[in-house]
Parts: C-alpha cells; sequence; structure tokens
C-alpha cells in the first residue's frame, strides 16, 4: 500500500498531499517505534514526532546532494517504504490497526478530550489564518504578525531558496529554526501551492503537543493525565480578569480586550497563544514532552539513547527545545547521581545529531549571565510571575513540599530560573520560551496534586485556569485584520509566476509584503524583530532600513547604488511604500532603466533593466 501510495504521487497531486502526509508523520515513527519499549500512549506521542523530526531531516540532506525538487521528496517516501518493508520482514506485522487505535484501552473522555483540542484549534486557526473574504486575505489575531514570516519561509524554499537565505534579509544565510516551516513546505511542494494547509498542520501539531502531555502524566494515573492535558494546552494564569473587568464595565470588544500586554503586568503570552502563532513551539514542546517521559527510566539504555535522538534531530525544529531537553537531562542525572550508571551518557551520543546545525546554520551562540529579563518585563517578579502563570504556577509550588515527581520539579526549576539569571538569545525577549517549557512540567505536577482532590476543586480550578483561552479564542475569531487586498493577492501570484525565483525585491521594511510571502520571493529586509531575532545586529539592520529610505527618497543614483548593493533585480510599490514614500511612483516613472512590468490600481512592480543605463 505504501508503494502504491509513493508510486501514484508521481500523477496526482491529491494523492501525493495524503502521501506527505502519510510519509512524514506516520511512517518512519511506525518503523522505529518498534526497537524501543514504549507503552501505547507513548507510542501515540512518538510516531507523529520522530516522524516529523526524522523526515524533513531525511529530506533536508537528500536535497542537499541532489537538489530540492518533487521528485526527491517522493523518492524519500519510496526509500521509507523499503525501510518498512525490511523491518516487517525481520520483526512480523506491525500493531494490527483496530489494536494500535485503542491507544491502550482509551476511554470515551480521553477520546473526547483529544477530539475538543483539535476541533478547537482547528476552528479558531480556520477563521483567523488565510481566510478569504471580499476585500482579499485575512491573517488575523495573534497570526497577524509573525504568520506572514513563516509564510516568507514556506514560500521562498518551495520557489528555489534552497539551501535557504534569508527571503527577508537577503544574501544572509537563514539561521533561524525553520524545520517546521520546511515540514510545511515539503507537504505543500508535492501538491502545488497550498497556503490554507498551515491552520490545519497548527491544529495536528496542537493535538500532538495534547497527547505528548497525556503520555508525559499518564504514569501518575488516567484523571492526572487529563487534568495536566487541559491545564498545560488551554490552562494559563489571571489575565481573565481583564476580559471580566472589560465586560462589566461594559467596554467589552474583542480587538482591543486582548489578554497578553507586552511588556506590562500580564507580559507572558499564554500556551495556546504560543500555539496558534509560534510553529516551532509546536514541534518543540511535543518532543520536549516526549523527552522527559523517556528520561523518568534513566536504567532503560534504550529509552535514554532514544531521548538524545530526539534531542539531536529537535535543535533545526526549535533550538531552545535543544537546550530544555538538555536541562531535563541534567536534572535526571542529578536525581540519579547516587546510582550512577556510565549509561545514564549514552543520551550525549545521538545528540551530536544537531552539530552541523550549532557550528554551520544556526543562530550565533551567545551564552551571558544577564538580569536583563527581570529589569525589562518582570520588574517585580513576586506578582508578575503569579499573575501570568497563575493557579498550575502555585500548585507546582506547593507539590515541593512532598516527595515525588523530582525529575519534573528539577526540570520546572532549573527552565523558569534561566530567563532570570542568563541571556541566551539575541532579542532579550525571546527568552520567554523558556518558560512556555517550564510550562510542561509546571501543568503536569497540578495534575497530580488536582487528582487527589474532589471533582468540585477540579472543575472549579480548571475552568479558571482555562478562561484565558477563552480570551484568546474571542479575540482570534472576532476580529478581521487584513494580509493583503485582492489586488496584491493577485500581485503576488503574478510574482510567483512570472518572475525568476530567489529574485530580491526591494520593498518597504514592512509585515505584510505580497512578493514576499505570497510570491515567494527575497526582499532587502523587512519587519525589524525577524532578522533581529535571528541573530543579525541591529546596527545592520538599520542600516539596510537606512538604505531602502534613501532608495524610495532619494536620487537615481541612491537607487543605483542599494540595488547593485542588494542584488536587487525588481522595486515593487504598494500600500506601504506609498504610505512611506508619497512621491516614488512619480519618481520611478522617470528612471529609464526601471522597467514597470506590472501595474494594478496603485500597485506597481519595476524591474530593474539590466541591458539600460543601469546595467
Amino acid at each position: 500500500m505504501l508503494l502504491l501510495l509513493a508510486a501514484a504521487s508521481f500523477v496526482s497531486g491529491y494523492v501525493a498531499l495524503f502521501a506527505a502526509l502519510v510519509f512524514t508523520f506516520l511512517v518512519p515513527g511506525l518503523i522505529f517505534y518498534r526497537f524501543f519499549s514504549l507503552k501505547s500512549h507513548e507510542i501515540w506521542t512518538f510516531v507523529p514526532v520522530f516522524s516529523v523530526l526524522f523526515s524533513v531531516e531525511l529530506i533536508y540532506y537528500l536535497s542537499l546532494v541532489f537538489g530540492y525538487s518533487q521528485e526527491i521528496i517522493i523518492f524519500s517516501f519510496l526509500a521509507l517504504t523499503a525501510a518498512y518493508t525490511i523491518v516487517v520482514y525481520k520483526k512480523g506485522e506491525p500493531v494490527r490497526v483496530p489494536k494500535f487505535l485503542k491507544f491502550g484501552n482509551i476511554k470515551k473522555t480521553s477520546f473526547l478530550l483529544f477530539t475538543t483540542i483539535f476541533l478547537v484549534s482547528l476552528a479558531v486557526l480556520a477563521r483567523s489564518v488565510w481566510v478569504g473574504n471580499q476585500y482579499g486575505i485575512v491573517l488575523t489575531g495573534s497570526n497577524w504578525q509573525d504568520t506572514p514570516l513563516h509564510y516568507e519561509i514556506i514560500e521562498s524554499i518551495n520557489h528555489g531558496n534552497f539551501p535557504p537565505q534569508m527571503p527577508n534579509f537577503a544574501g544572509e544565510s537563514l539561521t533561524y529554526h525553520y524545520f517546521v516551516d520546511f515540514h510545511t513546505a515539503i507537504i505543500e511542494k508535492v501538491y502545488g501551492y497550498l497556503p490554507t494547509l498551515l491552520p490545519f498542520l497548527n491544529a495536528v501539531f496542537i493535538l500532538v503537543f495534547a497527547l505528548a502531555i497525556y503520555a508525559l502524566a499518564r504514569p501518575i494515573g488516567r484523571r492526572a493525565a487529563i487534568i495536566a492535558t487541559v491545564v498545560a494546552t488551554f490552562g494559563w494564569g489571571l489575565s481573565y480578569f481583564g476580559l471580566f473587568s472589560a465586560l462589566f464595565n461594559g467596554t467589552f470588544s474583542s480587538s482591543t480586550n486582548y489578554i497578553y500586554q507586552y511588556g506590562h503586568t500580564f507580559g507572558l503570552p499564554s500556551i495556546f497563544d504560543n500555539l496558534l502563532q509560534q510553529r516551532p513551539l509546536l514541534v518543540g514542546l511535543p518532543a520536549f514532552a516526549l523527552v522527559l517521559a523517556l528520561l523518568h527510566d534513566m536504567d532503560d539504555k534504550k529509552r535514554v539513547i532514544l531521548a538524545g535522538v530526539i534531542t539531536g534531530l529537535v535543535f533545526q525544529f526549535h533550538n531552545v527545545a535543544f537546550f530544555a531537553c538538555y536541562v531535563a537531562f541534567f536534572a535526571a542525572i542529578l536525581f540519579n547521581i547516587k546510582h550512577f550508571k556510565i549509561s545514564y551518557l549514552y543520551f550525549l551520543v545521538p545528540t551530536v545529531l544537531a552539530l552541523p546545525f550549532i557550528f554551520h546554520n544556526g543562530p550565533p551562540l551567545t551564552i551571558s549571565f544577564s538580569t536583563v529579563w527581570i529589569e525589562n518585563f518582570a520588574q517585580n517578579p513576586f506578582t508578575y510571575y503569579f499573575l501570568n502563570l497563575g493557579i498550575p504556577f502555585v500548585i507546582a509550588i506547593i507539590s515541593f513540599i512532598k516527595p515525588g515527581h523530582e525529575l519534573l520539579k528539577g526540570t520546572f526549576l532549573f527552565l523558569f530560573l534561566i530567563p532570570n539569571i542568563l541571556l541566551l538569545t539575541p532579542n532579550p525577549w525571546d527568552m520567554y520560551k523558556f518558560f512556555m517549557f517550564a510550562w510542561v512540567p509546571i501543568a503536569v505536577l497540578a495534575g497530580a496534586m488536582l487528582a487527589k482532590t474532589r471533582k468540585i476543586v477540579i472543575v472549579t480550578v480548571v475552568l479558571l485556569c482555562v478562561l484565558t483561552s477563552a480570551s484568546v479564542v474571542i479575540y482570534n475569531v472576532g476580529t478581521n485584520y487584513p494580509a493583503a487586498s485582492t489586488s496584491e493577492y493577485q500581485l503576488g501570484l503574478w510574482v510567483q509566476n512570472n518572475t525568476p525565483e530567489r529574485s530580491v525585491f526591494l520593498t518597504y521594511y514592512s509585515i505584510h509584503c505580497p512578493p514576499a510571502f505570497i510570491g515567494g520571493r527575497l526582499t532587502v529586509s523587512s519587519y525589524i524583530n525577524w532578522p533581529y531575532g535571528w541573530g543579525i545586529p541591529l546596527g545592520d539592520v538599520y542600516q539596510r532600513q537606512s538604505d531602502i529610505d534613501r532608495a524610495y527618497n532619494g536620487t537615481a543614483t541612491d537607487l543605483q547604488q542599494v540595488i547593485k548593493t542588494y542584488k536587487v533585480s525588481y522595486v515593487y510599490v504598494g500600500l506601504d511604500e506609498l504610505g512611506g514614500y508619497p512621491n516614488c511612483t512619480a519618481h520611478f516613472n522617470i528612471i529609464s532603466w526601471l522597467k514597470p512590468v506590472y501595474i494594478n490600481q496603485n500597485l506597481r512592480i519595476y524591474q530593474v533593466d539590466t541591458t539600460g543605463n543601469g546595467g
């Protein structure tokens, strides 16, 4: 069946799309789970997590050798089919589907929980990511700002940007942990342009995260696992007081009562808010939870090795997840030090899988002691963390009173302390992501404590925890922020079909740039926090922004110098450009070596004519 599926992918885009989902979410995991002693609830987490990690890295290395193409992707499917066949031949038939789907005799409550998590996530994302209306394309709510960045990566890779350079900072190698976007690009590549794929995949990954939390907490008990899964996915702090206050005072608005306040009291975005928009976390978090589950049994050499494999593979999906996994390993060593065995260090061997990316394609490594997080964001830590992390945080702290769950407690404590005393990211704000990983043991510890209480206490506390996500849902489905007008969308498609791949466009340094996030082309610069967060010095970012200003506002000579410096092939004039440089169209129209190749209302694209005076 797998062979037929892979072969049919050469002739049918629909079959290829389905095959890509099967081979990147299921097949590698179904091959390798049989070599390890995993419980059924762990298998359900391992299969999609490992499959995504392994399949993407397999296609990455094949593409480095043979070039990135649809044919190489399908060839990888054939290779995985061969590997699956060999494993079945050597080890016999795999677990039969009816038995496998029982998920360890899963009860209706658990099945309903996972179904609800997936459907709620899909409904919110389907309403907020790439929604077409009479005005154009909507990217709204939490996804308005960062999601265009992910589209730029996906579309640029699928239009020749491989090995990728920064799509929004042309000429620089891409150091961002972009493999979750590469995974999306792979699935889209075998079918064709499919921007609506992203919300579906995000919902699938949120479900995988829920499964990972359940697998981590399941040894404590079924009730604890269910509570932990709900809290981990939808829980958070006390920021819902803003929602209640607005409702009580009659000032509620879905667009203004957003619970996240950058740099203020409620300055940590909630977990569900992050799951909706921070795509690298969608792989990093479940991979980390799986590693934590594996490290609970340090005496099982195979589980320790597998934890190291997951850690080594996850770096290019989320580099903070890589460090979080090492934190979990350090905690496991610390709490097993009295019974230390050399086999514990087997974890370290497969983590070398990350070395090529750490030393070649990774962001600059900067580790320093620093209190910049507290100074800039958590000036009053005692109230800040209580208000933002809420009741589960308090319960997790209380759990320290009694012995037990030392690995979870140690990992929680270390991950919580790291942003307060260290600086590991180019942009200090990105240190907040360590709290997202600390949330995993927080939720499980809270679930373990609550499971011992009465049902009325459980229901009350869980409801108080998830109210913040209600605010997130309202914000995402109640807003309607545009990403591209109909004319901008048409321009982006024209760019896809009528300009050479890897072409560099001169544009304003904006968030929504149709030639980039629709057309898949490279730009000189973009929204400042994207290249800055990837390790580009602020001075270099400001220099490019200054050059862009000079190109649009200056003389023809200024424009020519900028075009030459950044190897620009096209100059774009859109709404942001007209807003920032009102006279640029009149200026460009009189430059002989700029050839208008696209005009639609106020939108224009000029090609740099290398055969004319600008050559």
